[in-house]
């Protein structure tokens, strides 16, 4: 049974009563909800300990088990986790808990897209444009979809809309231009686009440049020597917001050993100047610019 302060004040004095309050703090008699849950958990995550944090989710469903903000962290956690299967059971809760959660169809969407089950990610954004129709970015990603499965006439209108809303959108240029440069004569069209995301965002457009060899030395000329890279180790959980090669060194005249996709979660094991360095789920290490994870 818990006994408030005022009781106590009023039966046994100011002393006691401080006194019976620290002996019930101690027992701890102070409890946590949902919300210190949810923030314990997202720290846990953040830094790769995910059995850390679906300890703490679940507590947080204990507490709040209609909570639609529990279902979309355990979501995240399993997206995480590379479960595809518990990830989709939890944005589907998420939808029905909150039809109007645009997040949430973009979420399950994504699930769908990674699974190549097109038109089921195809309809859950069309579902996110009908409740948030101002935000540019599912426009692009209901175009990429549509892309994927050669409909790039179909692709173009979103992306247009995307641009309409906001005419900045650099990744909207890109998109636009890569789509452009697939159709036999709109490669000049694709030139321009290609010029407007370069423009905007010089960055976006070399992280997705198909890396290119560096020049060769001159003849009889002996090759400079590499400084070795000093990187700073760190062990922490980046959410991507850009597509990106994965380079060998952090040079982006390297190698390319793997590609990773934005909204996609990465394991961050160091730092080297503009790069990060980074770990995958199938122990490739290597490099992406700082700007993929801004």
């Amino acid at each position: 049974m818990r006994i408030c302060e005022e009781t106590l004040m009023r039966r046994s004095g100011p002393i006691l009563a401080a006194a019976a309050c620290g002996l019930f703090l101690i027992a701890g008699c102070s409890h946590k909800g949902v919300d210190d849950y949810l923030r314990a958990g997202d720290s846990a995550l953040q830094n790769t300990k995910a059995a850390d944090a679906e300890k703490d989710y679940a507590e947080a469903e204990k507490i709040a088990p209609d909570d639609p903000r529990v279902h979309v962290a355990m979501g995240n956690l399993y997206v995480f986790e590379h479960k595809p299967g518990p990830a989709q059971i939890e944005f589907m809760k998420v939808i029905e808990l909150d039809p109007k959660n645009p997040a949430a169809h973009v979420a399950l969407g994504n699930l769908y897209l990674d699974q190549q089950q097109n038109r089921l990610a195809e309809e859950q954004y069309r579902a996110a444009i009908v409740l948030d129709p101002t935000r540019g970015s599912y426009y692009l990603q209901l175009a990429d979809t549509l892309s994927k499965e050669g409909r790039l006439a179909q692709a173009e209108d979103p992306i247009r809309t995307a641009l309409g809303l906001d005419p900045r959108n650099a990744e909207a240029h890109l998109a636009l231009a890569n789509l452009l440069d697939s159709e036999p004569g709109r490669q000049s069209e694709g030139e321009a686009e290609m010029a407007a995301a370069r423009a905007i965002d010089p960055k976006l457009v070399s992280d997705n440049a198909v890396s290119a060899a560096p020049p060769a030395a001159p003849s009889g000329a002996a090759p400079a020597p590499a400084a070795a890279p000093t990187i700073k180790p760190l062990n922490k959980l980046f959410l991507l917001t850009r597509n990106s090669p994965v380079y060998q060194s952090p040079d982006q005249t390297s190698s390319v050993v793997a590609q990773v996709k934005r909204r996609k979660y990465v394991h961050v094991i160091g730092i080297a100047g503009a790069y990060l360095q980074i770990k995958l789920r199938n122990g490739t290490i290597g490099f992406i610019p700082i700007a993929a994870a801004e």
